[in-house]
């Protein structure tokens, strides 16, 4: 293959994929340090007046289920057959759900774009805080070279809409363990360890060590 803008010849040698280990390690290490973010992130926005409206519903949501509660004598069964009859309730707690989720969604934005996006497009490696700690670089298998800042940008928008507003609307904060246990499962299902994601992007993950010698 071409060495990019030196326009020698690499070889692709055999310990050119990481071990396992080292793949789970880097992404592991950016899922850490996504969650810190997130959990930053959202303990900010929550001050914000932009979380006015979330507040505003699920306050009001909070006072019809403990007016609820006081009438009916804390009657567990009673008390759920009314709320489940009680529009405005049902219309208060959707509401407070669904800004809440808005809410969760930007902060993963914000979080994302900052571990996923910002930092490899500053990298001349393209690589995330994890794969710099393990020294490890996604490499295009298409163009056999470091990867293009529109393969970083596919590569940030996949986890965002896939990790991130579709499977956080269903699993909530238990994404951030389910996520590195899908990945775990999508690499042993073939030889090079790929991902869905690099498949999706055409990347591999690599040694860095491996290219240290492309330009």
């Amino acid at each position: 293959m071409k060495a990019g803008s030196t326009g020698t010849s690499v070889e692709l040698t055999p310990n050119s994929r990481p071990f396992l280990i080292k793949r789970l390690l880097s992404d592991g290490f950016d899922t850490v340090l996504l969650f810190g973010l997130f959990m930053l992130f959202t303990s900010l926005i929550m001050k914000l007046p932009l979380a006015g409206t979330y507040h505003a519903h699920y306050e009001s949501a909070a006072a019809i289920l403990e007016e609820t509660r006081e009438r009916l004598q804390n009657d567990a069964a009673a008390i759920s057959e009314e709320l489940r009859n009680n529009y405005e309730y049902r219309n208060a707690l959707f509401a407070a759900n669904l800004h809440g989720y808005l809410l969760k969604m930007l902060v993963a934005f914000l979080a994302e774009a900052l571990v996923f996006l910002l930092v490899p497009l500053l990298s001349k490696d393209r690589q995330t805080l994890g794969k710099l700690l393990t020294e490890v670089m996604p490499f295009s298998e298409k163009r056999q070279s470091r990867i293009k800042w529109y393969q970083v940008t596919a590569r940030f928008l996949f986890i965002f809409f896939l990790d991130s507003c579709g499977l956080y609307l269903v699993t909530g904060i238990l994404t951030f363990l389910l996520v590195p246990v899908l990945r775990l499962i999508e690499m042993l299902l073939n030889k090079k360890n790929k991902t869905v994601c690099d498949f999706v992007t055409f990347v591999f993950i690599i040694e860095k060590r491996s290219y240290d010698g492309i330009g």
